[in-house]
């Protein structure tokens, strides 16, 4: 499998902003101080060092942007994920920051994630998770209307040998045809179709300190009890009586406040 290179800017923006302000501080100090001391009295070394010495600041400055910039970049992601409230919010997410939602969900899960970049909104590899000496292959499928088909799922199946991966996960906002389902049993192949991921991403979110605040009532209402994806104890059904959407109902664990699990109630 091709996959483009990131470029330098595009993996900074993805590494923590401290990694930025470190580059940034060890460039400007190797062209403030460090290339004067290197060039010592050699004529042709000091005369280099004087055209390098005045960028340092600009050196730092451009590190700091990109600090900046990746602090936006991690926080945007983790509000992808906890700004979820159902499938219609899902579904709704553009293609791109799907992906990246995807890829927040699943480093809250312990995974590291690796981007595969200069694809289009549909094709390929999109990101690459690894934990615990495995590696998965995962494709995001943005459909809202459109179940996946086989032919997608022996594509990835075609690229897991390829890349010597453990297993390929596709996913979809949508759903799978019978199908590509057929095809991915016995098989290192995970289908996750739209409620699956809500699942997945519900079971990561933080918690809502408006939802889960002790200032709701519960209802007696004769629902399927879920477990909390948290700790595994049965759930209650409660309506907010604050926050940004009061009078909303959502699953609460029962075992709050030493668990703040939530779910939303599906509709």
């Amino acid at each position: 499998m091709r996959r483009s290179r990131e470029s330098f800017g595009e993996l900074l923006l993805k590494l923590p902003w401290w990694v930025s302000v470190i580059l940034g501080l060890a460039a400007f100090s190797t062209m403030r101080w460090g290339l004067p001391a290197w060039a010592g009295q050699d004529n042709t070394r000091q005369l280099l060092a004087k055209g390098i010495v005045p960028l340092a600041p600009l050196a730092l400055l451009v590190f700091g942007i990109f600090a900046v910039g990746s602090f936006w970049f991690a926080r945007s992601r983790r509000n992808l994920v906890d700004s979820q409230t159902g499938l219609e919010s899902l579904r709704q997410t553009p293609w791109k920051q799907f992906e990246f939602m995807v890829a927040e969900a699943y480093r809250r899960q312990g995974y590291a994630v690796e981007y595969s970049l200069g694809r289009g909104a549909d094709g390929g590899v999109d990101l690459i998770l690894r934990r615990d000496g495995r590696t998965a292959l995962v494709q995001c499928k943005q459909w809202k209307t459109y179940s996946v088909g086989a032919p997608v799922i022996r594509e990835m199946f075609g690229l897991l040998t390829a890349e010597h991966a453990d297993e390929v996960i596709i996913i979809t906002s949508g759903d799978f045809t019978r199908e590509a389902r057929s095809f991915s049993e016995g098989k290192p192949i995970r289908l996750l179709d739209g409620r699956q991921l809500l699942a997945l991403i519900q079971s990561v979110q933080a918690p809502n300190p408006d939802a889960a605040s002790p200032s709701f009532q519960e209802n007696d209402d004769s629902q399927q009890v879920p477990n909390c994806p948290h700790c595994g104890k049965p759930m209650v059904l409660r309506t907010a009586r604050r926050g940004a959407n009061p009078g909303s109902r959502f699953w609460g664990c029962s075992a709050y406040p030493a668990c703040k699990g939530i779910l939303q109630v599906s509709k």
